[in-house]
């Protein structure tokens, strides 16, 4: 295993219009950086979007409503 996959992990193929290709190289030339880089920067940003807020950082009003009714 080379030291680069150590770092990065495991390698994904994705295929992209050559729109979104066009518009990621673009990006990525505006801030010195590769494409790669770009594409794994939005996974990031996506996954932490996506991701079930754990239940100290709900609100409290979440909680009530999805807690069991309480029991007379």
């Amino acid at each position: 295993m080379s030291d680069r996959s150590k770092k990065l992990g495991p390698r994904v193929t994705v295929s992209v219009t050559p729109g979104d290709y066009d518009t990621l190289n673009a990006l990525a030339e505006k801030d010195d950086v590769s494409v790669s880089w770009v594409v794994r920067r939005a996974i990031q940003e996506y996954l932490r979007r996506h991701q079930r807020p754990t239940r100290a950082a709900r609100r409290p009003a979440l909680d009530q409503q999805t807690a069991a009714p309480a029991r007379t």
